[in-house]
C-alpha cells in the first residue's frame, strides 16, 4: 500500500513539474512579445511641506554628521543634510535654512583640518554656501548653545574651545568671520532678543554679557553678580526663553529665571521643583528643558536616584510645570530620553530622542489632562544625537 501511494505521489509530482514547465514556457513566450520598459528613477525637487522636527546626528567616528528632517506628525523621514564630524546646528526662525558647523579632517587624527559653517536650504536639502571658520570651533557633545543666530539673523555666533574659550562672530551676508570675542573661563552663547549682544556662563557662577557694535566688529563686556553656585548647584547649558526671560535648570532641578533686558544678566528667581518628590529626582539628559508659550508650561526631563555624575543619564520622566502658578502639573513616563523639545502651539507635541535606542519619539500632550504625554509616533536609526528642534 505504501509503495502504491509513493508511486502515485511521484506521478502527481512529475505531472505538476511538467505542467509548471509548460506554464513557464508560456509566460516566456508572452514576455518576449511585450516590449521591455526600463524603470526611470525620479527626482523630487523639494521635500514634502512641514512642519518638521530636526535631529542632529553628531558623528564622532570619522564619518559625516547629518541633520535629519522628520515629518512632525508621524516622524516619517523627509530629508537630510550632511556635513563633517562633530556637528553643531541651528535653524532660522522661518525654518527655511539650516546652519551647521563641523570639522573636516583629511588624516583624521593628525595634520591640519578645517572647521566650516555650512548653510543648507531646507526645502531642497541643498548646500547653498560654505564659510571657512577659524580652526577653533568647540568639539563637544552638541548643545544648542554652541551655535546661535543674532536676533536679526545677520550674524551667527560660533563657540570656540582650544581649550581657551572664545566666540567667532560671522557676518552671513559677507560670508566671513568679522571678529573673535575672547570669553576666558566662560562657555555657551545666549543672544539678546534685539541688537548684537550675547551672554555666556562663567566658571565662577557669574555670566558675562558682550555688547557688539552696530557692525559686529567691536564689543564691550560686563560681568553679572554671582548667579549660581558651581559646586552646590551647577546649571546646564540648555535654556529656553520664558516671556522674554532666560530659563535655566540646575542638576538639582532648580529653575533659574534670569533677565538680560538691561544688558547684564540679573537673577529674578530660583525655584526648586523636586524638593517634595519622593525618589531623589534630579534633572537628567542633555537638552533638558523646553517651554510651551501658548500655555506657559515648562517641560523638564527628570530621573530618580540623583547623584553627582548622574545628570546625563537617560530621563525616565518629563515633568510639566506651570511657571506662573509655580506648580508641578504632571509627571509623564518616557523612553529614556537624552533631549526634549516641545512645540509652542495650543495643542502641543513633545518630541524626545533616545541615545540608547537611537530613536526619536513624538508624544501628544493633553492640556485637559495637565499635559500628560502619550507616545503616538517613533522613528529609529538616526545615530548619536543630543539636540533637536522643530518648526512649530
Amino acid at each position: 500500500m505504501a509503495r502504491h501511494f509513493a508511486v502515485q505521489l511521484g506521478f502527481v509530482s512529475l505531472m505538476c513539474g511538467a505542467l509548471g514547465a509548460s506554464q513557464v514556457l508560456a509566460q516566456s513566450d508572452t514576455a518576449e512579445n511585450e516590449p521591455f520598459v526600463p524603470e526611470s528613477p525620479g527626482k523630487i525637487e523639494t521635500i514634502a511641506p512641514g512642519p518638521y522636527v530636526y535631529v542632529n546626528n553628531q558623528n564622532w567616528g570619522g564619518g559625516a554628521s547629518a541633520v535629519y528632517i522628520y515629518d512632525a506628525a508621524d516622524l516619517t523621514l523627509r530629508g537630510s543634510v550632511s556635513g563633517g564630524m562633530q556637528s553643531h546646528f541651528t535653524v532660522s526662525e522661518d525654518n527655511a535654512t539650516i546652519y551647521m558647523v563641523s570639522g573636516f579632517y583629511p588624516r583624521a587624527i593628525a595634520g591640519e583640518g578645517e572647521h566650516v559653517l555650512q548653510i543648507f536650504d531646507v526645502a531642497t536639502n541643498t548646500l547653498t554656501k560654505e564659510i571657512v571658520l577659524p580652526y577653533k570651533a568647540a568639539r563637544y557633545t552638541d548643545d544648542r548653545a554652541l551655535l546661535q543666530l543674532s536676533a536679526d539673523e545677520k550674524l551667527i555666533y560660533v563657540q570656540n574651545a582650544t581649550p581657551a574659550t572664545s566666540v567667532s562672530v560671522v557676518n552671513l551676508e559677507a560670508g566671513e568671520t568679522i571678529q573673535e570675542v575672547p570669553t576666558p573661563g566662560c562657555f555657551g552663547i545666549y543672544p539678546a532678543l534685539s541688537g548684537y549682544s550675547f551672554s555666556t556662563i562663567c566658571g565662577n557662577g557669574t555670566f558675562m554679557t558682550f555688547d557688539l557694535g552696530d557692525d559686529g566688529t567691536t564689543f564691550e563686556s560686563v560681568r553679572s553678580e554671582k548667579i549660581f553656585d558651581v559646586d552646590e548647584d551647577p546649571i546646564y547649558l540648555a535654556s529656553d526663553r520664558v516671556e522674554g526671560d532666560l530659563m535655566f535648570v540646575s542638576y538639582n532641578a532648580n529653575l533659574y529665571r534670569l533677565s538680560d533686558a538691561d544688558g547684564v544678566i540679573k537673577k529674578l528667581s530660583v525655584t526648586p521643583i523636586a524638593d517634595d518628590i519622593e525618589g531623589n529626582w534630579g534633572t537628567s539628559g542633555y537638552s533638558v528643558l523646553s517651554y510651551n508659550d501658548a500655555h506657559g508650561v515648562l517641560f523638564v526631563s527628570m530621573a530618580p536616584d540623583h547623584h553627582d555624575g548622574s545628570h546625563y543619564h537617560d530621563a525616565q520622566e518629563v515633568w510639566a510645570y506651570d511657571v506662573a502658578a509655580d506648580k508641578l502639573l504632571y509627571r509623564s513616563p518616557v523612553d529614556g530620553l537624552a533631549g526634549i523639545y516641545v512645540t509652542d502651539d495650543d495643542a502641543p507635541s513633545l518630541y524626545g530622542i533616545s541615545i540608547g535606542e537611537s530613536k526619536v519619539f513624538r508624544y501628544a500632550l493633553d492640556p485637559e489632562a495637565k499635559f500628560a504625554a502619550k507616545k503616538v509616533a517613533e522613528h529609529d536609526d538616526f545615530g548619536f544625537a543630543t539636540t533637536l528642534a522643530g518648526s512649530l
